[in-house]
Protein backbone atom coordinates (compact mmCIF):
# COMPACT_ATOMS: atom_id res chain seq x y z
CA UNK A 1 0.00 0.00 0.00
CA UNK A 2 1.34 3.44 -0.96
CA UNK A 3 2.02 5.59 2.07
CA UNK A 4 1.87 9.30 1.44
CA UNK A 5 3.16 11.99 3.84
CA UNK A 6 1.25 12.61 7.03
CA UNK A 7 1.89 16.35 6.93
CA UNK A 8 3.07 19.12 4.63
CA UNK A 9 4.83 22.42 5.25
CA UNK A 10 2.97 24.00 2.36
CA UNK A 11 4.13 27.61 2.33
CA UNK A 12 5.03 30.27 1.92
CA UNK A 13 8.40 30.89 0.20
CA UNK A 14 10.92 32.97 2.16
CA UNK A 15 8.86 32.53 5.33
CA UNK A 16 10.97 30.12 7.36
CA UNK A 17 10.00 26.79 5.78
CA UNK A 18 13.65 25.73 5.41
CA UNK A 19 14.27 26.35 9.09
CA UNK A 20 11.20 24.41 10.21
CA UNK A 21 12.10 21.53 7.87
CA UNK A 22 15.61 21.45 9.34
CA UNK A 23 14.41 21.45 12.95
CA UNK A 24 11.77 18.78 12.42
CA UNK A 25 14.17 16.56 10.50
CA UNK A 26 16.00 15.55 13.68
CA UNK A 27 12.90 14.74 15.74
CA UNK A 28 12.88 10.99 16.49
CA UNK A 29 9.20 10.69 15.62
CA UNK A 30 9.47 12.36 12.20
CA UNK A 31 10.83 11.30 8.82
CA UNK A 32 11.17 14.33 6.58
CA UNK A 33 11.72 13.89 2.85
CA UNK A 34 15.38 13.62 1.84
CA UNK A 35 14.94 16.58 -0.47
CA UNK A 36 13.55 19.65 1.20
CA UNK A 37 11.24 20.64 -1.67
CA UNK A 38 10.05 17.62 -3.67
CA UNK A 39 7.22 19.76 -5.11
CA UNK A 40 5.45 16.69 -6.48
CA UNK A 41 1.91 18.00 -6.03
CA UNK A 42 2.41 21.31 -7.86
CA UNK A 43 3.11 20.51 -11.54
CA UNK A 44 1.59 23.86 -12.50
CA UNK A 45 4.67 25.64 -11.09
CA UNK A 46 8.01 24.81 -12.68
CA UNK A 47 10.67 23.89 -10.15
CA UNK A 48 14.24 22.70 -10.54
CA UNK A 49 14.76 19.13 -9.37
CA UNK A 50 11.09 18.52 -8.59
CA UNK A 51 9.87 14.95 -8.18
CA UNK A 52 7.80 14.38 -11.30
CA UNK A 53 6.75 10.76 -10.70
CA UNK A 54 5.10 9.10 -7.73
CA UNK A 55 7.97 6.63 -7.54
CA UNK A 56 10.65 9.32 -7.25
CA UNK A 57 8.48 11.10 -4.70
CA UNK A 58 8.00 8.07 -2.45
CA UNK A 59 11.73 7.33 -2.64
CA UNK A 60 12.21 10.42 -0.50
CA UNK A 61 11.24 8.28 2.51
CA UNK A 62 13.17 5.11 1.67
CA UNK A 63 14.42 3.62 4.91
CA UNK A 64 12.13 5.70 7.12
CA UNK A 65 10.96 4.07 10.34
CA UNK A 66 7.42 2.71 9.84
CA UNK A 67 6.15 4.41 13.00
CA UNK A 68 7.56 7.85 12.11
CA UNK A 69 5.32 10.58 10.75
CA UNK A 70 6.31 11.44 7.20
CA UNK A 71 6.55 15.06 6.22
CA UNK A 72 7.85 17.33 3.51
CA UNK A 73 8.23 21.06 2.88
CA UNK A 74 7.32 22.47 -0.55
CA UNK A 75 6.45 26.15 -0.07
CA UNK A 76 5.05 26.53 -3.61
CA UNK A 77 2.05 24.38 -2.68
CA UNK A 78 0.30 27.40 -1.17
CA UNK A 79 0.50 29.35 -4.44
CA UNK A 80 -0.25 26.35 -6.67
CA UNK A 81 -3.79 26.13 -8.01
CA UNK A 82 -3.75 22.32 -7.87
CA UNK A 83 -1.44 21.16 -5.07
CA UNK A 84 -3.74 21.42 -2.05
CA UNK A 85 -6.79 19.91 -3.86
CA UNK A 86 -4.64 17.02 -5.12
CA UNK A 87 -3.23 16.32 -1.67
CA UNK A 88 -6.65 16.54 -0.05
CA UNK A 89 -8.09 14.09 -2.56
CA UNK A 90 -5.24 11.61 -2.15
CA UNK A 91 -4.85 11.98 1.61
CA UNK A 92 -7.84 13.62 3.35
CA UNK A 93 -6.33 13.22 6.83
CA UNK A 94 -3.08 14.97 5.97
CA UNK A 95 -2.15 18.01 8.06
CA UNK A 96 -0.77 21.30 6.76
CA UNK A 97 1.54 23.88 8.31
CA UNK A 98 1.91 27.40 6.89
CA UNK A 99 4.28 30.18 7.87
CA UNK A 100 3.32 33.64 6.61
CA UNK A 101 4.98 37.05 6.72
CA UNK A 102 4.46 40.64 5.66
CA UNK A 103 4.17 40.50 1.82
CA UNK A 104 6.33 43.63 1.52
CA UNK A 105 9.24 41.89 3.23
CA UNK A 106 8.50 38.66 1.41
CA UNK A 107 8.66 40.35 -2.01
CA UNK A 108 12.10 41.78 -1.34
CA UNK A 109 13.34 38.44 0.03
CA UNK A 110 11.91 36.63 -2.99
CA UNK A 111 13.78 38.95 -5.34
CA UNK A 112 16.99 38.25 -3.42
CA UNK A 113 16.37 34.51 -3.76
CA UNK A 114 15.83 34.80 -7.53
CA UNK A 115 19.09 36.71 -7.91
CA UNK A 116 20.92 33.87 -6.17
CA UNK A 117 19.35 31.22 -8.40
CA UNK A 118 19.81 33.26 -11.63
CA UNK A 119 16.06 33.35 -12.25
CA UNK A 120 16.38 37.14 -11.96
CA UNK A 121 19.10 39.27 -13.55
CA UNK A 122 18.03 42.75 -12.43
CA UNK A 123 19.92 43.33 -9.20
CA UNK A 124 17.88 46.32 -8.04
CA UNK A 125 14.54 45.18 -6.62
CA UNK A 126 12.75 48.46 -7.37
CA UNK A 127 13.75 48.22 -11.04
CA UNK A 128 12.70 44.56 -11.18
CA UNK A 129 9.34 45.45 -9.63
CA UNK A 130 8.71 48.03 -12.34
CA UNK A 131 9.40 45.44 -15.05
CA UNK A 132 6.51 43.14 -14.08
CA UNK A 133 4.16 44.31 -16.86
CA UNK A 134 6.94 44.06 -19.45
CA UNK A 135 7.78 40.53 -18.35
CA UNK A 136 4.15 39.51 -18.27
CA UNK A 137 4.29 39.97 -22.05
CA UNK A 138 7.32 37.69 -22.29
CA UNK A 139 9.95 40.41 -22.60
CA UNK A 140 13.24 40.67 -20.68
CA UNK A 141 12.98 37.19 -19.19
CA UNK A 142 16.42 36.04 -17.96
CA UNK A 143 17.73 33.07 -20.00
CA UNK A 144 18.05 30.86 -16.90
CA UNK A 145 14.65 31.71 -15.42
CA UNK A 146 12.93 28.36 -14.91
CA UNK A 147 9.48 29.93 -14.52
CA UNK A 148 8.66 33.47 -15.80
CA UNK A 149 5.79 33.63 -13.31
CA UNK A 150 8.44 33.88 -10.57
CA UNK A 151 9.11 37.43 -11.77
CA UNK A 152 5.54 38.55 -11.07
CA UNK A 153 6.36 39.70 -7.54
CA UNK A 154 2.92 41.07 -6.76
CA UNK A 155 1.20 37.80 -7.65
CA UNK A 156 3.78 35.57 -6.00
CA UNK A 157 3.38 37.48 -2.74
CA UNK A 158 -0.43 37.78 -2.83
CA UNK A 159 -0.66 35.87 0.43
CA UNK A 160 -4.18 37.02 1.20
CA UNK A 161 -5.60 35.46 -1.96
CA UNK A 162 -3.56 32.29 -1.46
CA UNK A 163 -4.62 31.98 2.17
CA UNK A 164 -8.26 32.49 1.23
CA UNK A 165 -8.12 29.56 -1.17
CA UNK A 166 -6.22 27.44 1.35
CA UNK A 167 -8.69 27.86 4.23
CA UNK A 168 -11.56 27.09 1.87
CA UNK A 169 -9.96 23.72 1.10
CA UNK A 170 -8.43 22.61 4.40
CA UNK A 171 -10.54 22.09 7.56
CA UNK A 172 -9.47 24.04 10.63
CA UNK A 173 -8.38 20.93 12.54
CA UNK A 174 -6.07 19.97 9.66
CA UNK A 175 -4.15 23.26 9.47
CA UNK A 176 -1.73 25.29 11.59
CA UNK A 177 -0.80 28.81 10.52
CA UNK A 178 2.19 30.62 12.03
CA UNK A 179 3.63 34.10 11.48
CA UNK A 180 7.33 34.45 10.72
CA UNK A 181 7.83 37.19 13.30
CA UNK A 182 6.56 34.95 16.09
CA UNK A 183 8.59 32.04 14.74
CA UNK A 184 11.74 34.17 14.96
CA UNK A 185 11.02 35.77 18.34
CA UNK A 186 10.28 32.48 20.14
CA UNK A 187 11.33 29.65 17.87
CA UNK A 188 11.07 27.03 20.60
CA UNK A 189 7.46 27.96 21.36
CA UNK A 190 6.55 27.81 17.66
CA UNK A 191 8.37 24.48 17.30
CA UNK A 192 6.43 23.04 20.23
CA UNK A 193 3.16 24.26 18.69
CA UNK A 194 3.98 22.34 15.52
CA UNK A 195 4.79 19.18 17.47
CA UNK A 196 1.56 19.46 19.46
CA UNK A 197 -0.38 19.98 16.24
CA UNK A 198 1.18 16.79 14.85
CA UNK A 199 0.44 14.88 18.05
CA UNK A 200 4.11 14.36 18.88
CA UNK A 201 5.95 14.78 22.20
CA UNK A 202 8.46 17.55 22.72
CA UNK A 203 12.01 16.31 22.14
CA UNK A 204 13.39 19.12 24.35
CA UNK A 205 15.25 20.70 21.48
CA UNK A 206 16.74 24.05 22.48
CA UNK A 207 19.18 24.70 19.62
CA UNK A 208 17.61 26.55 16.70
CA UNK A 209 20.41 27.84 14.43
CA UNK A 210 19.69 30.31 11.66
CA UNK A 211 18.86 28.50 8.42
CA UNK A 212 18.96 29.89 4.88
CA UNK A 213 20.15 33.35 5.89
CA UNK A 214 20.26 36.08 3.30
CA UNK A 215 23.15 36.05 0.87
CA UNK A 216 24.00 38.69 -1.74
CA UNK A 217 25.87 38.47 -5.00
CA UNK A 218 28.91 40.70 -5.36
CA UNK A 219 28.50 41.11 -9.11
CA UNK A 220 25.46 39.79 -10.97
CA UNK A 221 26.88 41.17 -14.23
CA UNK A 222 30.00 38.99 -13.88
CA UNK A 223 28.18 35.84 -12.81
CA UNK A 224 25.89 35.83 -15.84
CA UNK A 225 28.67 35.49 -18.51
CA UNK A 226 30.22 32.69 -16.47
CA UNK A 227 26.91 30.81 -16.41
CA UNK A 228 26.39 31.47 -20.13
CA UNK A 229 29.82 29.99 -20.89
CA UNK A 230 28.92 26.87 -18.92
CA UNK A 231 25.67 26.48 -20.89
CA UNK A 232 27.58 26.61 -24.19
CA UNK A 233 29.61 23.58 -23.14
CA UNK A 234 26.40 21.54 -23.23
CA UNK A 235 27.07 17.77 -23.02
CA UNK A 236 30.78 18.39 -22.44
CA UNK A 237 30.09 19.98 -19.06
CA UNK A 238 29.43 16.83 -16.94
CA UNK A 239 32.67 15.01 -17.95
CA UNK A 240 34.66 18.22 -17.52
CA UNK A 241 33.22 18.69 -14.05
CA UNK A 242 33.97 15.06 -13.19
CA UNK A 243 37.57 15.42 -14.40
CA UNK A 244 38.02 18.62 -12.41
CA UNK A 245 36.55 16.99 -9.30
CA UNK A 246 38.96 14.06 -9.69
CA UNK A 247 41.78 16.60 -9.48
CA UNK A 248 40.23 18.21 -6.44
CA UNK A 249 39.10 21.25 -8.42
CA UNK A 250 35.62 22.73 -8.08
CA UNK A 251 35.52 25.95 -10.15
CA UNK A 252 31.79 26.60 -9.64
CA UNK A 253 32.15 26.29 -5.89
CA UNK A 254 35.10 28.68 -5.91
CA UNK A 255 33.19 31.22 -8.00
CA UNK A 256 30.17 30.92 -5.73
CA UNK A 257 32.34 31.34 -2.64
CA UNK A 258 33.78 34.54 -4.04
CA UNK A 259 30.50 35.82 -5.46
CA UNK A 260 28.17 35.20 -2.50
CA UNK A 261 28.42 37.17 0.73
CA UNK A 262 26.33 37.11 3.88
CA UNK A 263 24.62 40.33 4.80
CA UNK A 264 21.39 42.32 4.97
CA UNK A 265 19.45 43.40 1.91
CA UNK A 266 19.77 46.96 0.71
CA UNK A 267 17.11 49.14 2.39
CA UNK A 268 14.18 50.16 0.22
CA UNK A 269 13.65 53.80 -0.67
CA UNK A 270 10.89 55.17 1.62
CA UNK A 271 8.75 56.10 -1.39
CA UNK A 272 9.11 52.63 -2.88
CA UNK A 273 8.32 50.96 0.45
CA UNK A 274 5.19 53.10 0.71
CA UNK A 275 4.20 51.97 -2.79
CA UNK A 276 4.62 48.32 -1.83
CA UNK A 277 2.59 48.83 1.34
CA UNK A 278 -0.19 50.41 -0.69
CA UNK A 279 -0.16 47.57 -3.23
CA UNK A 280 -0.19 44.84 -0.59
CA UNK A 281 -2.60 46.47 1.86
CA UNK A 282 -5.66 44.59 0.44
CA UNK A 283 -3.77 41.33 0.84
CA UNK A 284 -2.88 42.12 4.44
CA UNK A 285 -6.45 43.13 5.25
CA UNK A 286 -7.66 39.83 3.81
CA UNK A 287 -5.14 37.94 5.95
CA UNK A 288 -6.28 39.85 9.04
CA UNK A 289 -9.86 38.78 8.43
CA UNK A 290 -9.00 35.15 7.69
CA UNK A 291 -6.64 34.77 10.65
CA UNK A 292 -8.54 36.94 13.11
CA UNK A 293 -5.21 38.66 13.86
CA UNK A 294 -4.18 42.29 14.12
CA UNK A 295 -1.61 42.85 11.36
CA UNK A 296 -1.72 46.65 11.47
CA UNK A 297 2.05 46.85 11.90
CA UNK A 298 2.37 45.33 8.43
CA UNK A 299 0.17 48.12 7.03
CA UNK A 300 1.87 51.03 8.82
CA UNK A 301 3.33 53.57 6.40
Amino acid sequence: MTRLPDFYIAGAPKCGTSALYTYLKTHPGIAMSRRKEPSYWSPDISKREACTTLGSYLEQWDGAAPEALRGEASPYYLRSAVAIPRIREASPRARFVLILRNPVAMAQAWHSQLIRTFDEDVADFEEAWKMQALRLNGRRIPPECVEPEYLQYERVCALGDQLERFVSLVPEDRRLILLLEEFKVDTRAAYRRVLAFLGLPDDDRTDFPVVNKNRNRRAVSLARPYRAALRKLGPLLPPLRAAAAALGLHPSALVARWDMTDGPRRPLRPAFRAELQRVFEPQILKMEALLGRDLSTWRAR
